[in-house]
Parts: structure tokens; C-alpha cells; sequence
């Protein structure tokens, strides 16, 4: 046999099973099939008959791991035949967390104010000793892949992800597919496997899949760019800074930050890219405005060349509006890698290993859906784990949602990944109005001339993901099953757009590219407050960002945006899937997000017994420790049973009837739970009391003695 494909070219899919063409032959699952030549002549001459299929020694069941072939992108493009084989790949073989209910409950209660581990992030180590998958696992896959003749190209110590490489042909063997080349719609070229991998079950059961098999998808950055030589077309450009763009200054006034002290100070943010910048045009945008300059830490990814290339504007931007909203920043780390599966997840994974920037942005991008998207289940399956290892690790990290609004894909119902991932704050876009002095007036979504092409803020339902926990119960949001994106927006139109200075010029950008550092560099602001008053971060935003938008308090924390659409879901009163909650309304917002301290104890606290529950009563504390109250929790005593609310009065259930109780409240801020109130009154949950029922017949039998006891009168009766 010529190579090992042959075996699967005449035998499909069963491992170890080969017709008689060579003496020997390697097998994809490692066995090594002897086969004598010369005997199996002496039996076709001897016996008269053909040679027969030979069989190797056991080997282990061989499987397909579901989910590599890309089809959208392969029904969309020509055929050009088959990789040259010596064509090097490199992949990225993806492993499962272990403990994965675990996590997913420690997440829930790490984000619950009211929780007493609220805060309580793990370390990098404590997660992978946790939650990664086991030494044991990842040396086995090691040692499978390096079997079938891949190279080990990187490792990583959460264990998540093992970096291999290799020729065409080998992948071919060692995972019985053929690697086709095939021409896209618009001229470029992409490699993808016709089937899924095959490889021994007890493999296949250790790995999610092998990312990289495909380079089908080419991320997208989300920016919109005019010339600065172009200003005050219409609308008018609104800012100071060269163009008449949005200086800095003017974001700080517009969104209510200029009064602020908090700058980022302390704090390491970062940055996922997919292409270098030039540090000449950083330079000249922080001397142009007065910034400080902000340390720059480059980390190549999977030997990534830093040199700029087409995406490099978005790389600059991107550092250029975080410097803008968050100068005092201690550093932004720029994580730089290929623009491939790979070098995406690897990228991403070493944010998460390194947990050092604990506030993130990237504004690069794909469609869920479509020819030119990431939907394989191994990759987005391992992105999500990255994503609840940096929650885990209290790192929030915000996407960009896109510029098609609802129409992710450029033409049916579709959000952007990541931004629709559950542990991702999804960035949307709007237009923004100011008064003279650059004053905030309003926000309309954003939206050109109501086309994709002219560009609007991504918004819509995930077909992958289902709804989050904290954002269920939301009945302005689109699905009340699937997740809804975006979360939260900010100004992203070209034409209010932003003052950045790329390849020695100033441009003007807009897009959702813009949003995403800014809200990034928001939380920097957040977190520098936090940590000053001795309190953990503010980690994964959402749970935080939603139950405030819930409060009392978000007419005035957030920017409600209420009219436009994004070309086809539209703007409401509350949460909306063309703006999410709308933008910061900065000084606000950032004292909800970070409370001096958590609150006093409810006073008055009374209590009202029922059948199996109470009704408890009582006043809200004098000082909310400077953040809005975002919940209340009655507990019980004894049994130690809890329900929360809004506000007083508070129903608790599931009581004993004939038991005793007491009740204590605490109110909960973005800081976590306050001090306990004094216990109530002692009540006695008990039954209502039986009352025969009262029939109409019942009633006129009564009335007709009591006529009858009056007709006849008083009586004297025998003593």
C-alpha cells in the first residue's frame, strides 16, 4: 500500500481493516498490519482464489469525533482538489474540563452578592487543579499524537489545549480524512477535511476535537473608517478632536466621567488581537491629547510576527480609545496572534493562563452562522471553557457585537461570536447626541441609511447558546430561551465617531470595534475604586451590570437608548436586543459598581405568620454603603431558610406549621451583604382555621329557625 489512506479509501470508516496490497501497513490507530506476500500468493495459486481483506491484531474501537467539517463553508466554495501533502497544518486538539457542575456552581454563587463567596475568585493553578482536565489525560493525548507522527507544538498549563503539527499526509493517516482545497465566492482559498476525525475511542473520549482542521474562517475586526478630511459631512461630526471627531476629553463629558478621579489607576488591561500596530502612531495620539504613556506589553502568540498588517487599524484604535478613557492604567498587555482557529483559541487561552488583565476587550469576530463562520462544536465549545476559566478567575472580558446589525452573517437572523458566548459582555452600538459643550443629550441605535452595508450595531438571539441565569425573567428581551446579545452599547456611528491617529494620519472611526475597549477601560475605572477600598473586582460584569440595570437605579446608571432599530429588532424602554441596557452614564454607574462599603442592617424588622410561610416587614437601612440596594435576604431561624426580594415585605416559605420562628434581614449592594438585623417577633406558622363551608340551603335553613324561635316567643321552661 502506498499510504496509510488507502485503507479508508477501499474500506471506509473500519480502522485496521485493509485490502492485501502491501506487504506492511501503519494503521491510523497505531497497530502495524504483517501481512505475507508470498503466502497469500501461495493461497491465490493454491486455492484458486482472490486474496482476501486481512486483519490487524486488536486494536482499540476506533470513533469520529462529531463536528469538524465546516458544510456552510464547503457548499458555498469550488473543489479544487486535494492539500499537497507535504502542506503543513498546525491544530490545536481541544480537552473538557473535568468537574464541569462544579464550576458552573461555583460561578453561580463567585457572582451572587448575597453569597459569602462572592469575590472569591480562584488562581490560575487553583483552576486547573480543579477544573482542567488531569495530567493523566493530557499525557495520553500527548502520546497519541505524538504516535502518529505530529509534532508537539506548544502546552499550556491549564492543560485545555495541546498545540500540534504536521504534514497533510499525516493528518490524513493518523485521522483517515483527506484534506480538500476549496475556492470561496470571493476568490480565497481554505482548506477544510471531508469527514470528521477518526481515532481509537479511548482518545476520542479524552478530547472535545481537533481545532484547526479547517481554515475556512478569517475573523473579522468590527470598524467603520472615515477620512478626518471628510468631517462635518452629515450628521455632523460632534467632537474637538482633528476632524471634528471625538477627542478623549469630549468621551469624558459626553458619558459623564469628567468629574471623576478614578483613571484606571492600578489596573492591567488587555487586549486580543489578530495583527500588529505601529508604537509610532500610539505615540502620536497620546502626545497629540496629554496622555501619559501608558507601558505597552506585546505577547506573541504561536510565533506571531507583530508587524502590521491590514488589521493593524483596529490593534491601534483599540489601544488608542482605552489610553483615551482609562490614562492612568498601569499597563495594556496586547495579546497578538494568527488570524486562524488556532492561533484564536490559543490566543485566548493565554489571556486566561496568565490571568494578569483582569479587564478585557476584542473586537474581532465571526458569525455564528453562515459561510464565513465558527460554528464547528469544538471551537466554540473550547472558547466557552476559556471563557469560564477567566470568569472563574474574576477577568471580564468585552466583544464587540458587530456592524450588520441583526444580520450578523450579511443576511439572515444572526448574532457574533464571541459576543454571544454566555461568559462575554456582548458591546453593541448607538449614535450619539450631545448638547453645546459636548453635553449628553441622547442615543439612537445605530444605524446607517438602514443598510449593512452603511453599518449597525449587532444584536439579536444565539442559536448556540441558551439563556443565561441572569438574564432570564427579562420579558423586553427577544427569547426568553436563547441568549440575547448585546448587553450593553455605546457610541459607535462612523459619524460621531472616534479621533484616531493610524499610519501617520488622523482618521475617524466608528463600530462596535470602538464600544467594546471603552467599556473594557470602564471597568479599569471600576476596579481601581474597588481595590482601594480592600474589595475584589468586579470580574465577569454581567451578573453585576444586570441586576443594577434591574434596580431602582438605572434611569440613572445607564443611558436607556428608545428609538431606531438595528435593522430589525428595535429599541425599547429597558433592555433591547439592537442597544442591550444602553451605555454608562459614567460618575453613576461607577458608584453603584463600587460602593464605599456594603450596607447597614434593615431596621423594623416584623414578622406576620401564615400557613407554612411568614410575611416579613421592615425599613431600609439609613446608609447603603453609597451603592444602589440590589437585594434583600430574610432568613429564618431556625431551619436557616432564606428568600429574597426588592424590597419590604418579603414572603418566606416552606415553614413548619406549629414551630417557633424568628427572622433576620440583610441588604445586599454590588459590595456584597451588609451587617444583620436585630431578629423580629417570634411567629407561629399555622394552618387558617376550619370554617364549614356555608351552602346557600345551609343559610335558609337557619333564617327559617331563627323566624320560627320569634313566632313563638319566650318561653318559660321547667326548672
Amino acid at each position: 500500500m502506498k499510504n496509510r489512506e488507502a485503507c479508508y479509501d477501499h474500506d471506509d470508516d473500519r480502522a485496521g481493516y485493509c485490502h492485501f496490497m502491501d506487504a506492511t501497513v501503519n494503521i491510523s490507530t497505531g497497530g502495524i498490519l504483517k501481512v505475507c506476500a508470498g503466502v497469500a500468493a501461495i493461497l491465490a495459486v493454491t486455492f484458486g482464489r482472490a486474496a482476501t481483506p486481512c486483519l490487524a491484531d486488536p486494536v482499540p474501537a476506533s470513533v469520529r469525533v462529531k463536528g469538524h467539517v465546516p458544510a456552510k463553508a464547503i457548499a458555498a466554495a469550488q473543489n479544487l482538489g486535494g492539500v499537497p501533502l507535504d502542506t503543513q497544518i498546525s491544530m490545536a486538539i481541544a480537552l473538557p474540563l473535568r468537574n464541569q457542575p462544579e464550576l458552573r456552581e461555583l460561578l453561580a454563587r463567585i457572582y451572587d452578592p448575597a453569597d459569602p463567596n462572592y469575590g472569591h475568585y480562584l488562581t490560575a493553578q487553583e483552576f486547573s487543579d480543579r477544573f482542567g482536565p488531569s495530567q493523566a489525560d493530557y499525557d495520553a493525548v500527548k502520546s497519541y499524537a505524538e504516535s502518529q507522527g505530529f509534532a508537539i507544538a506548544g502546552t499550556h498549563p491549564n492543560r485545555a489545549i495541546l498545540d500540534v503539527a504536521g504534514a497533510a499526509g499525516t493528518v490524513g493517516s493518523a485521522f483517515a480524512i483527506h484534506l480538500q482545497q476549496y475556492q470561496a465566492k470571493d476568490g480565497r482559498t481554505f482548506y477544510a477535511p471531508d469527514n470528521d476525525p477518526a481515532m481509537p475511542s479511548d482518545i476520542a473520549s479524552r478530547i472535545i476535537g481537533v481545532v484547526g482542521l479547517d481554515n475556512a474562517a478569517v475573523w473579522h475586526p468590527h470598524n467603520q473608517v472615515i477620512s478626518a478630511g471628510s468631517a462635518h459631512m452629515s450628521p455632523l461630526q460632534i467632537g474637538t478632536g482633528p476632524g471634528g471627531a471625538l477627542s478623549p476629553t469630549d468621551i469624558l463629558t459626553a458619558y459623564n466621567l469628567a468629574g471623576t478621579t478614578a483613571t484606571g489607576s492600578g489596573q492591567v488591561i488587555g487586549l486580543f488581537e489578530l495583527d500588529g500596530y505601529s508604537a509610532s502612531d500610539i505615540s502620536s495620539y497620546a502626545g497629540y491629547f496629554g496622555l501619559p504613556s501608558i507601558p505597552l506589553k506585546n505577547v506573541r502568540i504561536d510565533g506571531f510576527s507583530d508587524r502590521p498588517g491590514s488589521g493593524a487599524d483596529e490593534v491601534t484604535l483599540d489601544i488608542e480609545l482605552q489610553m483615551a478613557l482609562a490614562p492612568g492604567a498601569s499597563q495594556i498587555m496586547v495579546y497578538e496572534g494568527p488570524n486562524s482557529a488556532t492561533g484564536v483559541i490559543d490566543t485566548y487561552n493565554r489571556i486566561a493562563t496568565d490571568n494578569t488583565a483582569k479587564q478585557i476587550s476584542t473586537s474581532w469576530g465571526l458569525s455564528e452562522n453562515g459561510a464565513q463562520s465558527i460554528s464547528t462544536p469544538p471551537f466554540l465549545t473550547s472558547e466557552n471553557n476559556i471563557f469560564m476559566q477567566m470568569a472563574s478567575q474574576g477577568q471580564t472580558i468585552f466583544a464587540s457585537s458587530g456592524d450588520d446589525g441583526a444580520y450578523d452573517n450579511g443576511s439572515t437572523l444572526s448574532v457574533d461570536d464571541p459576543a454571544s458566548q454566555p461568559y462575554m459582555v456582548g458591546v453593541g452600538g448607538t449614535q450619539l447626541y450631545v448638547n453645546s459643550g459636548e453635553a449628553y443629550n441622547y442615543e439612537t441605535t445605530w444605524n446607517v441609511n438602514n443598510t449593512i452595508s452603511g453599518g449597525a450595531g449587532g444584536g439579536g438571539i444565539s442559536t448556540v447558546w441558551s439563556i443565561p441565569s441572569w438574564q432570564q425573567g427579562i420579558a423586553s428581551a427577544a427569547s426568553s430561551t436563547m441568549r440575547n446579545v448585546p448587553d450593553v452599547s455605546l457610541n459607535a456611528d462612523q459619524y460621531t465617531g472616534y479621533s484616531i491617529y493610524f499610519n501617520g494620519s488622523w482618521q475617524i472611526y466608528g463600530g462596535t470595534s470602538c464600544a467594546a475597549p471603552l467599556w473594557a477601560a470602564f471597568a479599569a475605572r471600576a476596579n481601581q475604586l474597588r481595590a482601594a477600598n480592600g474589595n475584589p473586582l468586579l470580574g465577569f460584569a454581567n451578573p453585576l451590570i444586570y441586576q443594577i440595570a434591574e434596580s431602582s437605579n438605572y434611569g440613572s446608571d445607564f443611558h436607556d437608548v428608545t428609538q431606531g432599530t438595528n435593522l430589525y429588532f428595535a429599541a425599547g424602554p429597558g433592555y433591547d436586543n439592537a442597544t442591550g441596557w444602553g451605555s454608562f452614564n459614567g460618575a453613576n454607574l461607577l458608584a453603584d459598581l463600587s460602593p464605599a462599603s456594603t450596607p447597614e442592617s434593615p431596621t423594623g424588622v416584623t414578622a406576620v405568620a401564615g400557613n407554612n410561610q411568614a410575611t416579613v416587614s421592615f425599613t431600609a437601612p439609613t446608609s447603603t454603603g453609597g451603592g444602589v440596594i440590589l437585594s434583600y435576604t430574610v432568613t429564618s431561624s431556625p431551619g436557616g431558610i432564606t428568600a429574597t426580594g426588592a424590597t419590604s415585605p418579603i414572603t418566606v416559605t416552606g415553614l413548619v406549621d406549629g414551630t417557633a420562628y424568628t427572622f433576620t434581614v440583610t441588604a445586599t449592594n454590588a459590595l456584597g451583604a451588609g451587617s444583620v438585623s436585630t431578629a423580629s417577633n417570634s411567629v407561629i406558622p399555622a394552618p387558617a382555621s376550619a370554617v364549614p363551608a356555608v351552602t346557600p340551603w345551609g343559610a335558609l335553613a337557619a333564617f327559617g329557625w331563627l323566624c320560627a324561635l320569634l313566632m313563638i316567643g319566650p318561653r318559660k321552661f321547667p326548672s
